[in-house]
């Protein structure tokens, strides 16, 4: 039995699934997506001691209630469920023992994780939860994007918070820690190993890939990455709460790896809650710009799903900045997602002794040194760059420098110093262009951050590249839509040119200012595009200064006219692959140069992969039987995409 299946199967779908983008969560269960379209789903946290207040006394309430919420809203929902602290007190008459830490006053209590008699509950406690979903509804199911295991302190990697008081001298090792999750993992795996719960995946809070530490999250981080694929991973501090915090390169040099498939594998699909931030002053000095400001790094960090609470999403103020981290969501490869953006700014990073050398800003690179922070904020003053906290500019770091700040800073030290931008790149930034901060009304969200034209330095073009493979499924005339944003002060002229079929630096529109002292927002059609680098600089568009009045900008973002980036059954040379079903063979032509073979499930998880440049088939029997995504490669490029059914 040989079928060549003729289906045509969206790449996107692949990518990303439908419960993915922007969360809330909302102790009422309550959310408008009519109002909010951007909200994807509802996050929501379920302790064992509510669950199970009794010994073998099961109450689902609270979780049920939240999953029908989702499947009457159409919306999705996801749930932490907590163990450890909120473990039901009936546990400790059962002789695990209690440990006391001054987490909480007078203190706060654990359990002894290592107790056998723990074990055995938490085992039982994760078989009921397991139970219980399965004997829900297909439609409360699918309602359900995610469960986030918890073995610790609430979803944290830690068991123990605080300094332990009692009994004296209880410790949990490195090695403890992770053999307590790796326990948990296991049992986890093989309670739902349930045909109801096959589609449910798994959040975890682990370490990125390639790690070396010998530190507990870290060993587990390892062990789980060799026995099971990362569906979703957790990460907090500092990608979801706030931007340009000091040391925030460091922390994005070791993650960008993992979170953007760096390693060979696919993508981490990344979470991130963002709790009490909000409440810094730093923030509270315009949190217009600073909602919209950290949309745009948790993108360009990798965030996947960013968690605000509905109390701050049904003000409405900042939709534009939830709407934007929910359009990327999970659009991590170039080819297969529909937009690319760049964000335009100006970092000044006080470390950077090239740009700011030390006969001229003095010769100390440590964060302590006032007197460079201060040359730097007066050399930029008059582009509005400002240094509002000097304590917390020269001595604090990550999270604790976003929540303690008491104003925005411009200078930092150790920064992620460059624009924001997913897939589009600016050729030679500050040598062709100029940052400001601070420019525009300040209740409008773009303004943090610009970059202009300065015809005084003969700064008249901005030229941009795009990811060479942002159109490797699409013709050779590309059809796109530019959005611009810019601020409309003064009556000069600015252009958008491009790399056309035809011509090297197409002109596709002159846009004319009339001093309306506010950021707009232009789109512009583009039908012929080429963009193979062949602009002026080697670009594929630019931003040209069509006077001498200098103009300044916020953002550019490419989208896709036929956002879908499909790939057929065929390739150029049209090949095709056959399925043997009866027996679970997938065979090619020999002269289709397909060299590698990617197998997903229906939900987009990469299954298999296979290195196929000495043969023109392979064996499937090894797959469970449902239904798969075969994509096929040469080289880089995707070439073909089918659905088969495993029987």
């Amino acid at each position: 039995m040989l079928f060549i299946l003729f289906c045509t199967f969206s790449v996107e779908s692949i990518e990303r699934p439908d419960w993915a983008g922007f969360f809330t969560n909302s102790p009422k269960n309550v959310i408008d997506t009519q109002k909010y379209p951007f909200v994807k789903g509802l996050a929501g946290r379920i302790s064992w001691s509510d669950v199970e207040p009794q010994d073998s006394v099961y109450n689902w309430s609270t979780l049920d209630n939240a999953i029908n919420a989702a499947v009457a809203g159409g919306f999705y929902y996801y749930f932490v469920f907590w163990v450890g602290p909120d473990c039901p007190t009936w546990i400790y008459d059962k002789g695990v023992s209690k440990i006391l830490t001054d987490f909480k006053s007078p203190s706060a209590t654990f359990p002894d994780y290592k107790n056998p008699i723990y074990t055995k509950y938490f085992n039982r406690i994760i078989g009921k939860l397991a139970d219980h979903l399965a004997s829900l509804t297909p439609a409360q199911r699918k309602a359900l994007a995610f469960i986030q295991p918890a073995f610790g302190s609430t979803g944290d990697q830690q068991m123990l918070k605080g300094n332990v008081i009692s009994p004296t001298g209880y410790t949990i090792t490195d090695q403890q820690y992770a053999e307590i999750c790796t326990q948990g993992t296991i049992r986890y795996y093989e309670a739902f190993n349930k045909p109801e719960l096959a589609n449910i995946k798994f959040l975890f809070n682990i370490e990125d890939d390639g790690g070396t530490s010998t530190s507990g999250p870290q060993l587990f981080a390892n062990w789980y990455r060799q026995h099971y694929t990362v569906d979703l991973r957790k990460q907090q501090f500092t990608v979801s709460v706030g931007y340009q915090a000091n040391g925030e390169i460091t922390q994005d040099t070791e993650q960008r790896p993992s979170f953007f498939g760096l390693t060979g594998k696919d993508p981490d699909f990344v979470r991130g809650e963002f709790s009490k931030f909000g409440d810094g002053a730093i923030f509270k000095e315009n949190p217009v710009w600073n909602y919209y400001w950290t949309a745009i790094s948790t993108v360009d960090r990798g965030l996947d799903l960013w968690e605000v609470g509905y109390d701050v999403v049904s003000t409405g103020l900042y939709n534009p900045a939830f709407d934007f981290a929910n359009k990327y969501s999970y659009y991590k490869l170039p080819e297969t997602s529909p937009y690319a953006f760049v964000a335009l700014r100006d970092v000044l990073d006080a470390v950077d002794v090239n740009r700011f050398p030390v006969g001229q800003y003095g010769s100390s690179s440590k964060q302590s040194d006032t007197i460079r922070i201060r040359k730097i904020e007066q050399k930029y003053a008059n582009y509005g760059a400002k240094v509002g906290d000097m304590i917390s500019a020269s001595t604090m770091v990550n999270a604790v420098y976003l929540y303690n700040s008491k104003a925005m800073n411009d200078v930092g030290y150790q920064l992620i110093a460059r624009n924001y931008s997913r897939f589009i790149t600016q050729l030679d930034a500050n040598n062709t262009s100029v940052g400001w901060w601070r420019v525009g009304p300040t209740n409008q969200p773009y303004g943090r951050y610009a970059r202009g034209f300065e015809n005084a330095s003969n700064k008249n073009r901005m030229s941009f590249n795009l990811h060479d493979d942002f159109f490797l499924n699409s013709p050779s005339n590309k059809s796109i839509e530019v959005k611009i944003i810019y601020l409309d002060e003064g009556t000069g002229q600015f252009s958008f040119r491009y790399n056309s079929t035809t011509e090297q630096d197409k002109f596709a529109q002159i846009f004319t200012k009339t001093d309306s002292k506010k950021w707009m927002e232009k789109i512009v059609t583009i039908e012929d595009g080429e963009f193979l680098n062949k602009g002026v600089n080697n670009s594929d568009f630019s931003l040209v200064n069509e006077d001498t009045e200098d103009d300044i900008f916020h953002l550019i973002e490419i989208k896709k006219s036929s956002p879908i980036s499909s790939v057929t059954n065929y390739n150029e040379d049209n090949n095709s692959i056959i399925y043997d079903i009866r027996n679970s063979v997938i065979k090619w032509s020999e002269t289709s140069g397909i060299d590698r073979i990617v197998v997903y499930d229906i939900a987009g998880k990469v299954i298999k992969q296979y290195a196929t440049s000495n043969t023109n088939s392979i064996n499937l029997s090894s797959l469970k039987s449902g239904m798969y995504v075969i994509r096929c490669f040469q080289s880089t490029r995707p070439v073909i995409n089918q659905k088969i059914i495993k029987y």
